[in-house]
């Protein structure tokens, strides 16, 4: 394994920069107007189940990206290869904990007045 700890100390502090939510909310307004059936660009209008694969595919080639970015030889990039995945995989992984806790204790008030018919917003 490499010495490379520039990628993760700067990704470790991403929850206290400032705008990291505003960023995350434009992101999230980006997806639900591809699940908007008035959206002026039709053909991009799909299920949010295709959305959410798209949004993950998405951010999987920028997170690879930007890791890769961090290195100055492909053998180091290489090396570091299942440390890069363990990182982004546990990272996930904690954020879909998070999020999965807090609609499980507000889907009633998250989803009070939806219709099943409907597709719902992102609170």
């Amino acid at each position: 394994m490499s010495e490379n700890n520039d990628f993760f100390e700067e990704t470790e502090e991403v929850e206290s920069d400032e705008y990291f939510y505003e960023r995350a909310d434009e992101f999230i307004a980006l997806a639900n107007q591809f699940a908007d059936q008035n959206q002026q660009v039709s053909h991009l209008t799909a299920h949010p189940g295709k959305i959410s694969a798209s949004f993950m595919y998405a951010n999987a080639r920028y997170s690879i990206w930007h890791a890769a970015c961090a290195y100055n030889q492909a053998p180091d990039f290489k090396a570091d290869r299942q440390v890069i995945l363990d990182y982004y995989v546990e990272q996930f992984k904690l954020m879909l904990e998070d999020h999965l806790d807090e609609y499980q204790e507000n889907f009633d008030s998250y989803f009070a007045n939806s219709d099943t018919e409907e597709v719902k917003r992102f609170v």
